[in-house]
């Protein structure tokens, strides 16, 4: 063969492979960059790059939006629900991370110029004042050519042919997808929130358990030293607001909150002048130091904090009352009163004392009651008599589920030694021996029944298989204000012995085998039975479930909590019950201790004390 046949092969061979490259890159197109046309996979793209991904699926959706959250990743807190609520609005967070507030700017140019904007909601934190103009280096952290006027030509290039490991990373990914979250899907892509299901039912409450699995995640180290770049983030600010004003929009200012760690790297001088300069040139909302900045529970890592303290954040702008937030959560700063506000801020910081908005609540597991207690899920009538005198005596009040919700979400009281009594399954012993006891020493508890065993008192479900009594509606309405029922599931804590089939059901798990999908509607239609149950016979749904046999997974807490319901308890005893005021995590799986026939008096109360 010539040397310029060969020559001719070989651009051709070249050319080949370019096109096959950029075929490959363009159609599994990890960026989203070219509307993704085979996987429409959104969640991926935006967590390879939210810059790019974002704005190529809000050019086919910017229809069903008429306001915007922009700002940094810790904006991914504030619900775009609940700001709808609240100002008759439909938003869509736009937030993306590793950005400034020179790529703020840009991504409100081109929403102003492109799209009908009734409401701008500019998230601000610190970092802001820390970083400028970072670049983009790299395929992941490039803004879009829509937003930042780069050629539109060259910018396709770019992606189409980059490194086909990022087309095919992704593909593999597919395989691997769950209806979760993981480390490669992390966005919400009709909200443009992150995707928190599974950090939102992690256990919270224990201060010492939660630090020790994420205590590293609060380490705090700035890109740079001090705020370096005051004016040129308040100057990104200022070109906001004025084309905000230019176009009608109402632009909502918020520095967000702010973890104590990450605020403590700077000084109170160039804070000072940060906040001060803000003020200048924008009203804003500052929550950046409140009390919730000092108790990492509030936060998920030392830059985000919690959905529910977004919750909170709106609840304060908006004047919405029902859902709690601590005193002196955040203000309205203006030129005007900023000089004394950051007096009052710098001389007398917001530091709460945990025992003000804290619980600790130790739940007690009864089951049967029995003269016979032959098992350790059963305690003789003298034995449950004894454990309940011994509590009064001490001083304990008994508190229901309801009052727990109450204290966690609306900021309500209780007792100063409060403490929990349940008791699973719902058996007749409960109505006949433990209801009279409770009675006489004025406290309260609540049973976990078996939804499908309430009112079978000789027979398993429709067997000839005999069955410990269990107590009927009737029975559950003469004990109301002193025993309350909630969930056991309806028909998951089945006795296997007793069953037919190959589908059968101990707990609330999925079978072996079993995909999500079909797994969530049978929780879903159990739930859903069970539900209409109690509606029908005691006027109201269900607050509290309880794991049948104490198990439970992620995906199990998920959809329970999407249900509507609000508290989980399970069989652990490896943390104490500590409840927080606005965390609705701290009363998800919640620990129990099981008491037996063998428990004494003197250990109920180092149970209880938490000794």
């Amino acid at each position: 063969m010539s040397s310029k046949k060969w020559l001719v092969m070989f651009a051709l061979t070249v050319a080949l492979a370019l096109a096959v490259c950029a075929g490959f890159n363009v159609l599994a197109d990890p960026f989203g960059v070219f509307g993704d046309p085979i996987l429409d996979w959104y969640g991926y793209n935006e967590t390879n790059n939210p810059r790019t991904a974002k704005l190529v699926w809000l050019e086919e959706h910017h229809g069903d939006f008429d306001s915007y959250i922009i700002g940094s990743s810790s904006a991914a807190s504030y619900s775009v629900e609940e700001l709808n609520e609240y100002l008759d609005a439909s938003f869509y967070n736009l937030f993306v991370y590793g950005c400034d507030t020179e790529d703020y700017r840009d991504f409100a140019a081109y929403l102003l110029d492109s799209y009908e904007v009734k409401y701008l909601v500019l998230n601000l934190g610190i970092n802001e004042a820390n970083t400028y103009d970072t670049g983009q280096d790299s395929l992941n952290d490039r803004m879009h050519a829509l937003a930042s006027g780069e050629s539109l030509p060259l910018f396709y290039l770019r992606y189409a042919f980059s490194n086909p490991r990022y087309a095919s990373d992704k593909i593999a990914a597919r395989f691997r997808d769950t209806d979760l979250p993981q480390v490669f899907d992390v966005f919400d892509v009709p909200t443009g929130c992150y995707d928190k299901r599974v950090r939102d039912v992690e256990k919270i409450g224990d201060p010492a358990v939660y630090e020790a699995a994420h205590g590293g995640d609060f380490w705090v180290s700035p890109d740079t030293a001090g705020l370096p770049y005051i004016d040129q983030c308040i100057q990104s600010v200022a070109e906001i607001r004025d084309m905000c004003a230019e176009k009608g929009t109402e632009l909502i200012v918020i520095a967000s909150p702010v973890y104590i760690g990450q605020w403590s790297v700077y000084g109170q001088e160039e804070l000072r002048r940060y906040k001060t300069a803000l003020a200048e040139v924008v009203d804003y909302w500052d929550f950046s130091l409140t009390p919730v900045s000092y108790d990492s529970r509030y936060f998920y890592d030392a830059t985000h904090f919690r959905n529910t303290v977004g919750s909170m954040v709106l609840a304060e702008i908006f004047g919405n009352s029902r859902i709690y937030r601590p005193e002196d959560f955040g203000a309205y700063v203006t030129a005007e009163n900023c000089a004394a506000y950051l007096d009052e801020l710098f001389t007398y910081p917001p530091a709460s004392d945990p025992d003000s908005y804290t619980a600790d609540v130790p739940i007690l597991l009864y089951h049967h009651i029995d003269r016979d207690a032959a098992s350790d899920t059963a305690v003789t009538p003298e034995t449950f008599e004894v454990h309940i005198r011994t509590l009064a005596e001490a001083g304990y009040t008994a508190v229901t589920f309801q009052e727990m919700i109450d204290y966690v979400h609306h900021g309500g009281t209780l007792p100063a030694k409060p403490v929990c009594i349940t008791l699973d399954d719902g058996y007749l012993s409960n109505y006949e021996h433990a209801l009279p006891v409770l009675e006489k020493y004025g406290m309260r508890a609540t049973v976990f029944a078996i939804g499908v065993s309430v009112g079978h008192k000789e027979f398993y479900k429709d067997t000839n298989n005999p069955i410990t009594p269990h107590f009927g509606w009737e029975e559950a309405r003469e004990m109301a204000g002193v025993i309350d029922l909630q969930s056991h599931t309806w028909d998951l804590h089945q006795w296997a012995p007793f069953e037919t089939g190959d589908r059968i059901r101990t707990s609330a798990l999925p079978l072996d085998g079993e995909s999500e999908a079909d797994y969530a509607a049978v929780l879903a239609a159990d739930l859903e039975r069970y539900e209409a149950e109690r509606l029908r016979e005691l006027g109201a749904g269900f607050c509290a479930l309880a794991y049948p046999g104490g198990y439970y997974s992620d995906l199990t807490e998920v959809l329970i909590h999407q249900a509507g319901i609000p508290v989980t308890l399970s069989i652990r005893t490896d943390s104490r019950n500590v409840l927080v005021r606005g965390l609705p995590q701290s009363l998800y799986a919640l620990c129990r201790w099981n008491m037996t026939e063998r428990t004494g008096a003197a250990e109920l109360l180092s149970i209880v004390n938490g000794e």
